[in-house]
């Protein structure tokens, strides 16, 4: 497996991949498809973005993990984290190759936090989140979502 950086030219085949998940239900928020130039707006060039990597196994992406600071409730030096793995690519270490490749990114780009907030319902996403060094916040979980935090920086809590 081999993780990068994901390019504007990748942003259809991404798109097909979350558009895939959408259609499992219970996976995401993301309730719509979305479209190649879409994605890439929303994941890779969009102002908010911070970076999206791409795990990618015998030539076909099979992940990929987004940064971001498109919510304006997110604290000065915290940014968003979402993953998206396909079905063939899970239980297979890809998260944890992207969550280990995003954290670096993320200690680099100076933030000091990251947080993922998930469908109350994806208890596989919340477990994931969960083995990757995540912490939930009792204040922030609703019936609909819960929200986990992961501490970037050194000696910092989130």
């Amino acid at each position: 497996m081999r993780i990068r950086h994901a390019e504007t030219d990748d942003a259809d085949e991404l798109a097909c991949l979350l558009n895939d998940i959408i259609a499992e239900g219970g996976r995401t928020a993301i309730d719509a498809p979305l479209t190649g130039s879409e994605f890439a707006e929303w994941f890779i060039i969009g102002p908010h973005c911070i970076s999206c990597l791409i795990a990618v196994t015998d030539g076909t992406v099979v992940g990929f993990q987004a940064l971001e600071r498109f919510h304006g409730d997110l604290a000065p030096g915290a940014a968003d984290i979402a993953t998206f793995v396909a079905e063939r690519g899970r239980s297979s270490g890809v998260g944890r190759s992207l969550a280990n490749a995003t954290a670096a990114i993320a200690e680099e780009a100076g933030l000091q936090s990251l947080r993922a907030v998930i469908q109350s319902s994806n208890e596989d996403a919340i477990g994931y989140y969960r083995s990757i060094g995540f912490h939930g916040d009792a204040d922030r979980t609703t019936s609909e979502s819960v929200t986990l935090m992961r501490c970037i920086a050194p000696g910092r809590d989130a």
